[in-house]
């Protein structure tokens, strides 16, 4: 599986663009026991290793058994990044009757050599972001590059501190597919909350 990952990979790098990983129908997914095995469409089959901003290793197959929101942003980001957050809140409120244990929110770093766990956890702080149902995470390069690529999420260094990135919120079901995708700032997010509570009543 992760041969075929780094071809995807190279593939959209040489193409300079991705297309939507097609999905199973949410009504389609049961959600997944520890011993269940993940389809190829799952994003829990990367190897990779992270750190959280509690300066703990994770690997992705630890984020299954509940619907989670990812997003990549980066904490020196002044102006996409904090309406990201803030478009995160919005549908965090919009499913606060949901327990930690249902749904998660997950924040890759695009700029890792920055943001730190430390600097992470910080962040996390600072946008008063709840420990129990936030996750933020970093990795190397080559880690974010790849899941980048699944996520349909383009972004670019310029080497002076500053990234250029496309804006899209996405949901996996408990198995790690995408079922959907929010793309842009400061959309409304009843489609987006949709998803999840569909999701949500097949638990």
């Amino acid at each position: 599986m992760k041969g075929l990952l780094y071809c995807s990979f190279i593939l959209c790098l040489g193409l300079g663009s991705c297309n939507q990983i097609e999905t199973t129908d949410a009504h389609d997914t049961d959600a997944p026991t520890e011993q269940a095995a993940l389809s190829e469409m799952s994003l829990y089959n990367l190897e990779s290793e992270w750190m959280n901003q509690e300066n703990e290793p994770v690997k992705l197959p630890q984020l299954q058994g509940k619907v989670q929101l990812v997003a990549m942003v980066y904490t020196s980001c002044t102006y996409a990044c904090p309406r990201i957050v803030a478009d995160l809140k919005r549908i965090e409120a919009s499913i606060e009757k949901y327990k930690n244990d249902e749904v998660g929110i997950v924040l890759v770093t695009m700029d890792p050599e920055r943001d730190t766990p430390e600097k992470l956890k910080a962040f996390a702080e600072e946008n008063k972001l709840d420990a129990g149902r936030w996750t933020l995470l970093t990795s190397d390069e080559g880690n974010i590059q790849e899941l980048a690529v699944l996520l349909s999420m383009k972004y670019k260094n310029s080497g002076n501190g500053e990234i250029a990135h496309s804006n899209i919120i996405t949901v996996l079901n408990p198995a790690g597919e995408i079922m959907h995708q929010q793309e842009g700032l400061g959309k409304d997010p009843d489609e987006t909350v949709k998803s999840i509570e569909g999701l949500l009543k097949q638990l």
